[in-house]
């Protein structure tokens, strides 16, 4: 997700060490400053007529712009500001802006969610390692919210699928009393496996408890290959199982 960014960051701090480095006398040595007019002229015409990455490109081309007035590396040094920080927060500012119009799109509410807090805090970073810092912090609260966002168990349909069996088969009577045991040690099962899965998510968000309305959300429904009365159906008895 931020491998564009990261590079371009690393590629400001390798200049940063070339100016370091690089003596005032380029005599019978590389035209650096020729070959970076080249390298961020390119950078500038990969982003150009990309409505994606219209920001970016302004960015980039300001950048181009600065460079391509100077005579000298070091003229560079002085006029280049915080022009290589304002690129990365365009970056930024674009990518998110993609994924959230794809995660919008497919009703991806807690991964949009994440792109709308990135694009709320980019502006108000003033250096890049500020930058990283936030989006990495964003990136692990979505890790958790993806995590406790789940509908596991109700969509491991083997429980319910098991205590239908041992509910509804035809069978002798002779094994009617053993099929009556099985289905109450399914119901006990599945009593468990919602115990447990809530017990393992208050690790990571205290209080949560398992959201019946989530099934119904598009995320999760279209990942259920049943129609709409069999989910109704199942989501009645596992809460009368749960007592909820």
């Amino acid at each position: 997700m931020f491998l564009s960014f990261v590079y371009y960051v690393s590629m400001w701090l390798n200049f940063k060490a070339d100016l370091d480095r690089q003596p005032l006398n380029f005599t019978n040595m590389i035209n650096y400053l020729e070959a970076y007019k080249q390298y961020y002229f390119l950078r500038m015409k990969q982003r150009e007529g990309n409505e994606d990455y219209c920001n970016t490109y302004a960015a980039e081309k300001m950048l181009f712009d600065i460079i391509n007035s100077c005579t000298t590396l070091e003229e560079f040094k002085d006029k280049i500001g915080s022009a290589n920080e304002q690129v990365a927060m365009a970056l930024v500012i674009d990518e998110q802006n993609i994924r959230l119009r794809h995660y919008e799109e497919i009703k991806e509410t807690v991964k949009a969610a994440c792109c709308r807090r990135i694009l709320d805090k980019v502006k108000p970073c003033k250096h890049v390692s500020e930058l990283i810092t936030m989006v990495n912090e964003e990136q692990n609260l979505l890790n958790i919210e993806i995590t406790t966002d789940t509908i596991y168990p109700f969509a491991d349909m083997l429980f319910l699928e098991n205590l239908e069996i041992w509910e509804q088969s035809e069978i002798p009577a002779a094994y009617k009393e053993k099929y009556a045991a099985y289905a109450n040690e399914e119901r006990t099962s599945i009593e468990s496996a919602y115990a447990a899965i809530e017990k393992e998510m208050n690790n990571w968000q205290p209080g949560w408890k398992f959201s019946f309305e989530k099934i119904d959300k598009e995320k999760h429904r279209r990942l259920l290959p049943y129609s709409n009365e069999v989910i109704a159906t199942q989501k009645q008895l596992t809460q009368k199982i749960l007592h909820k």
